[in-house]
């Protein structure tokens, strides 16, 4: 006869089961769930990665055409100053969810009532800080005489102490010492390692780098940034300082300048006036040395014939010749020459921290340059033939002054819409090589907007809003190549400033099409 168990045991057998399979249940329910919000997570992160990718895509866009319109840039044109449809909420592409934009910006001119300029900024309008001079900077009220020995020590390659200098003794002093450069500086950034240099003195009013007058950077000492609440947004001396400026030694055209001063070095294959032909010989055979091409206006020299009698020749070189002589004659052998500063797009306070040139005329010269047409622009010639200046001055100036651009500096925000996804890049360009590079880039994303994404529609840019395409706004999707430069220092170096993610391109880029607007 078979044992039997007790009722209450058999319910308590099967209440423990019952238990067992609810917690299992639980368990694989905990698991299931948790596989579904990594899953989630996963693809947020992946949506969220790729929008920054895209953002990233849409700024290089911008980029892109920034090089596009500095390489195309004629001498004497200042046209890509301000120049909106091209750099202004361009399209570049749909992806089904958002539509993508980028804008090419920079800041406003001094007496300008916008906010903002959509355009580049020439680096060449700006302080060299590398082939500057003491005497340069007289001239900047900011600086005082202890901020510009303690930069002439950083810079020069000695370790002797200026008077209200510093060197290495005082670096190495500090809570966190490091070493002095004694080299050129890398990245304008650079100045702050020296001593008496701030955020504040750099940056002035702009705490936030946007380059718009917000309300916090105009309300006195009520929240910082300090300010003096005078509605205007004080830039500091970023406006006016670079290391990125220099000049090939090139003609107008691409073609190596004739040096003055080598015999070796043949004249330009294009028709040059006679008296200008004999005086270059009588230089070389004389072995006469020219400081700089300007020299030869209303230049004399006094040599001897074939039969010793003391005679004069002119150049030959007045008004009408001087343009060609300054574009095609060097007197360096040099390639390039750091530092000079654009006559056509300088400031009056650059302009008057060259030597020679004092604030009275340097109004003069913005005075003068706005009546003139950008194809009288295409040296510094028009400085005499305008009367700015007479003869005499203009030897003295012109071997501190160019008058074309080659490097620019800019910022672009890529952004995505409806989602608001955005990148912000603050650029460095040059276009002087064949092929044009980035010298510096940084990421500023994390200071926020510039401004409000809002494209509005033009005919330049098609409909942005209404999602109406114009055939000329097509994308093309370009595999993307190795920016050489990207990040990098003078010196070739990488160097990625402050940026989250670094240089670090996808494998394809969206590039707007050059056809994308009326060129």
């Amino acid at each position: 006869m078979k044992s039997r168990l007790p009722a209450n045991d058999s319910r308590h057998r099967r209440g423990f089961i019952l238990v067992a399979v609810l917690i299992l249940i639980m368990l694989a329910s905990m698991v299931a769930i948790s596989l579904l919000f990594r899953l989630k997570a996963e693809d947020t992160a992946a949506a969220a990665g790729a929008g920054a990718e895209q953002a990233w895509a849409a700024a290089m866009s911008g980029v892109q055409e920034a090089m596009r319109v500095g390489a195309a840039a004629k001498p004497g044109s200042t046209d890509w100053r301000n120049l909106p449809r091209a750099f202004r909420d361009r399209p570049v592409c749909d992806d089904g969810s958002d539509r993508w934009f980028f804008t090419v910006y920079s800041p406003p001119d001094s007496d300008a009532l916008a906010e903002l300029r959509f355009g580049l900024t020439d680096e060449a309008a700006k302080l060299n800080l590398n082939a500057a001079h003491t005497t340069n900077f007289t001239g900047y009220q900011r600086l005082t005489v202890q901020h510009i020995a303690a930069l002439r020590d950083f810079l020069d390659f000695d370790d002797f102490v200026r008077p209200e200098g510093a060197e290495q003794e005082y670096y190495s002093a500090l809570p966190q010492p490091y070493a002095v450069r004694n080299r050129p500086l890398d990245t304008l950034e650079e100045i702050l390692l020296i001593r008496g240099f701030t955020p504040s003195l750099l940056y002035g009013e702009d705490a936030n780098m946007n380059w718009r007058l917000d309300p916090n950077e105009n309300d006195g000492d009520e929240r910082p940034p300090a300010d003096n609440n005078d509605g205007r947004l004080d830039l500091g001396l970023q406006p006016l300082l670079t290391v990125s400026s220099y000049d090939p030694n090139l003609d107008n055209d691409g073609v190596p300048r004739t040096d003055l001063n080598n015999s070796a070095d043949r004249l330009p294959h294009v028709e040059l006036p006679p008296a200008l032909t004999n005086f270059t010989a009588a230089l070389r055979t004389n072995k006469f040395q020219l400081g700089h091409a300007a020299d030869l206006l209303e230049a004399k020299l006094k040599i001897k014939d074939a039969a010793g009698k003391e005679v004069e020749i002119s150049s030959g070189i007045g008004k009408e010749e001087l343009p060609v002589a300054l574009d095609l004659f060097t007197t360096s052998a040099r390639e390039r020459t750091e530092g000079l500063v654009n006559i056509n797009t300088a400031s009056v306070e650059v302009l008057a921290s060259v030597p020679g040139i004092d604030e009275p005329l340097a109004e003069r010269i913005l005075s003068t340059r706005r009546s003139i047409s950008p194809e009288r622009r295409t040296t510094i010639a028009w400085l005499y033939q305008e009367a700015v200046v007479d003869a005499a001055l203009f030897k003295r100036i012109a071997p501190f002054l160019c008058a074309r651009s080659y490097q620019y500096s800019f910022r672009v925000v890529g952004f995505g819409l409806p989602s608001g996804r955005f990148r912000v890049l603050d650029v460095v360009i040059d276009v002087a090589p064949d092929e044009p590079v980035i010298t510096y880039l940084r990421d500023l994303t994390r200071l926020g907007l510039p401004f409000k994404l809002e494209p509005e529609a033009s005919p330049a840019q098609g409909t942005a809003k209404s999602g109406i395409r114009n055939p000329k706004s097509e994308v093309r999707q370009v595999q993307m190549k190795r920016f050489r430069g990207a990040c990098l220092g003078r010196n070739g170096n990488f160097r990625c400033v402050d940026s989250a993610r670094g240089v670090r391109p996808s494998s394809f880029f969206l590039l707007h099409s050059a056809l994308s607007h009326d060129a």
